[in-house]
């Protein structure tokens, strides 16, 4: 081995957020990258100095050529932004949703995140929409949707419930979570029952005033697979155009046909096992009984989608290593 082979082969990358989400893992481990989860409690300010110190700690003794972080947060983003200079690695940022746009249409965290997004190696994006807008404020851009999250340990969770629907929720703004339960109730007069999961209480939900949804509340990890499992359709909605919503993943594994809404985005990645829904009660209503109906062959063309996914998240893998120079560590 030459002396520049050597020098390749050596080169180390290391995956940081300081936010607990599925993609981290399932992104970190398809690279190959150890994953570092940095996460403490209390105000604002002390969990960001904690955090910080943290970080700074962990860089230092890791030493990498290439840092990949999640955004949000914008503040860890930022920090490794300066600390670029100093320990001279190649910063790539995977971008989520709030990583591109700013919620609240903020002209000021708009400009944060265009200046960070353009000051980047490169930044990974979930898709087509994404990566446009990156690149028009002068970043570079990498799509590639979540990788297929591993629920092995909880396929065995038992045969789905009679005309179990699962709704799953946070009850963020772009979630059209009111025209969910009215389609619920339409739902309970044909025999189906939906479990809502989330934390419903946020947005001042009444759980007495909807007796046709069962809500769950937050459900540790190992619950919630069991639930998606146990369901017969799995419900995903979003108002953005440019969101791959992460329960849509998830139903995919666990091949349960799903509903979801009618966005560019969503449309040309599921094009497999996927009823796609207009933000009504009745139009979901309808949505959720075409996927009972038809989940045979449902799941069947999720069975196919699934072949061709895995195929396209090895080759998207790949390329991300070779663009970071991590090839040769896999």
């Amino acid at each position: 081995m030459s002396v520049d082979d050597e020098a390749i082969h050596r080169r180390k990358g290391i995956w940081i957020t300081w936010e607990q989400f599925l993609r981290n893992r399932s992104m970190s481990a398809m690279l190959g990258v150890p994953l570092f989860v940095v996460s403490h409690g209390g105000g604002r300010f002390k969990r960001y100095w904690r955090c910080s110190v943290d970080t700074i700690a962990i860089v230092r003794n890791e030493r990498p050529d290439v840092v990949f972080a999640q955004n949000p947060s914008l503040a860890l983003n930022y920090l490794l932004l300066m600390l670029r200079p100093f320990f001279r690695y190649r910063l790539v940022i995977d971008a989520h949703y709030g990583g591109i746009v700013s919620h609240t249409g903020s002209a000021m965290l708009q400009r944060l995140l265009d200046f960070l997004n353009r000051s980047a190696d490169f930044v990974i994006v979930t898709n087509p929409g994404h990566g446009d807008h990156v690149e028009r404020v002068g970043g570079r851009a990498f799509i590639c949707p979540d990788p297929l999250p591993d629920l092995g340990r909880y396929a065995k969770s038992g045969d789905p419930d009679s005309k179990s629907v699962f709704y799953i929720c946070s009850y963020d703004i772009d979630e059209p979570y009111e025209a969910m339960l009215a389609a619920a109730d339409l739902l309970a007069a044909d025999g189906f029952e939906v479990h809502a999961s989330g934390n419903f209480r946020r947005v001042g939900i009444d759980a007495s005033l909807h007796p046709s949804v069962s809500f769950t509340g937050f459900l540790p990890e190992d619950r919630f697979y069991e639930r998606l499992y146990k369901s017969d359709v799995v419900v995903d909605l979003t108002d953005n155009e440019d969101c791959l919503v992460c329960g849509a993943y998830e139903a995919m594994v666990a091949e349960r046909p799903l509903v979801t809404s009618d966005t560019r985005a969503l449309r040309a990645y599921f094009n497999g096992g996927t009823v796609f829904t207009g933000h009504d009660g009745a139009s979901i209503a309808e949505a959720v009984r075409i996927a009972y109906r038809d989940r045979d062959r449902l799941g069947a063309e999720i069975q196919e989608w699934k072949r061709t996914a895995t195929e396209m998240e090895q080759r998207r893998g790949l390329e991300i290593l070779t663009k970071t120079g991590l090839e040769a560590t896999r």
